[in-house]
C-alpha cells in the first residue's frame, strides 16, 4: 500500500433533526418537532470512522468564514481530522442537511452546494498520489480541478479509489469515475439507478473490465451482498434495536474498506462491516459507530452465536 495517510473529499454540514407525526402531500403545513443540531456530512462522517479507526485522515472541503462553518471545523477536529486542505470560500452558503422522521420513514433534505470546487495545487496533488486510498463519491470527486486526469494518475500510482455511490452522488452509469474506482459502496436504491435496464450480472460486469476489485451493495436490515471479479458473499441482516440509522452506511463502508485494504478477505470485510453496521444504529448519531476494532469484533461474535441458533 502506497501511503500512510487516508484523504476523504466531500462537503461537511450541520445535520438539523427533526420529528413530525406523519409525511404530508405536497403543498401542505405541519408541525415539526426540532430534536437537535450534529456536525454531519456523508464523507465527513465517513472520515471520522477511518480516524476513529486510528487512520491518519485528511478532509477536503470547503467551507465560508461563517459561524455554523466555525462550529463545523471545531468538531471534526475533536475527531481527530486534518484540515489543512480545507477551503475558505464566502460565497459559500451555509452547509445545513435536515433531517425529518416519521415513525414510518425518514427524510432528507439537502442543501445545494454544487458549485463547490477543489483547485488541486502541488500540496494537494502530492497528498492525493500518496494516500492509502481517497474515499469519496463520484459527485464529489468531479469537484477536483482536471478530476480525470487525477482519476488517471490515482490508478496508475496504485492509490485505491473509493467511491460511495448514493442515488443522489452520481447522474449516470456511464461517468467515467465508475472506471477507476478500486471499490464501490451502492446502497440499494443507488445500485438500482447505476443498473439501469441492465441485469445484475451485466452491471457488474462492466464494472469488472475498469479498475475495479470488489462491489458492494448494502441492503438495509437485510445485510449486504459483497462481489468481487471470481468470489461473492452474501449476509444477513444482524438482528439489533434501531435507535438511529444515519450514518450506519458510512461506518460499513470504512469498516469494509478498512478490512479490505489491510489484506483481510472478502468474507471477513463482509462480516466485520456487517457488524459495525449494525452497532451503529443502536445508537443515536452519524458517528455512533466510532468504537473499538474489540468492540466489533464482540458483536461480530454475537452475531454468529445468533445465525447458529
Amino acid at each position: 500500500m502506497n501511503g500512510k495517510h487516508i484523504v476523504a473529499i466531500g462537503v461537511a454540514c450541520i445535520d438539523e433533526y427533526y420529528t413530525a407525526e406523519a409525511w404530508i402531500p405536497e403543498g401542505e403545513k405541519c408541525n415539526v418537532e426540532w430534536k437537535e443540531n450534529r456536525v454531519g456530512g456523508m464523507i465527513p462522517n465517513a472520515a471520522c470512522v477511518f480516524a476513529g479507526m486510528g487512520e491518519k485522515t485528511y478532509l477536503v472541503t470547503a467551507l465560508n468564514s461563517g459561524s455554523i462553518s466555525q462550529i463545523i471545523k471545531k468538531d471534526l477536529e475533536r475527531w481527530q481530522l486534518d484540515l489543512s486542505y480545507v477551503i475558505k470560500d464566502d460565497s459559500l452558503a451555509d452547509p445545513k442537511c435536515m433531517i425529518i422522521s416519521t415513525p414510518k420513514e425518514r427524510s432528507i433534505f439537502v442543501v445545494n452546494m454544487d458549485h463547490i470546487q477543489y483547485k488541486v495545487n502541488s500540496q494537494l496533488h502530492e497528498l492525493l498520489l500518496e494516500a492509502k486510498c481517497v474515499y469519496t463519491s463520484v459527485m464529489e470527486f468531479h469537484r477536483l480541478e482536471r478530476w480525470e486526469k487525477l482519476a488517471e494518475e490515482l490508478a496508475e500510482t496504485g492509490v485505491p479509489l473509493v467511491i460511495d455511490a448514493e442515488t443522489s452522488t452520481f447522474d449516470s452509469w456511464d461517468d467515467k469515475t465508475f472506471s477507476y474506482a478500486k471499490l464501490i459502496f451502492f446502497n440499494e436504491e443507488g445500485w438500482k439507478k447505476f443498473r439501469c435496464e441492465r441485469s445484475d450480472s451485466e452491471a457488474m460486469e462492466m464494472l469488472f473490465q475498469g479498475h475495479t476489485e470488489a462491489v458492494v451493495i448494502t441492503l438495509g436490515s437485510e445485510g449486504c451482498y459483497c462481489r468481487t471479479r471470481d468470489k461473492e458473499v452474501r449476509l444477513p441482516g444482524n438482528r439489533v434495536q434501531v435507535l438511529d440509522t444515519t450514518g450506519a452506511g458510512d461506518t460499513f463502508n470504512c469498516s469494509f474498506t478498512e478490512c479490505w485494504l489491510s489484506g483481510k478477505s472478502l468474507e471477513y470485510s463482509a462480516e466485520y462491516a456487517n457488524a459495525a453496521g449494525a452497532y451503529a444504529v443502536t445508537a443515536f448519531g452519524a458517528r455512533a459507530g466510532i468504537v473499538s476494532e474489540k468492540v466489533i469484533k464482540q458483536y461480530m461474535e454475537a452475531f454468529r452465536r445468533q445465525r447458529s441458533k
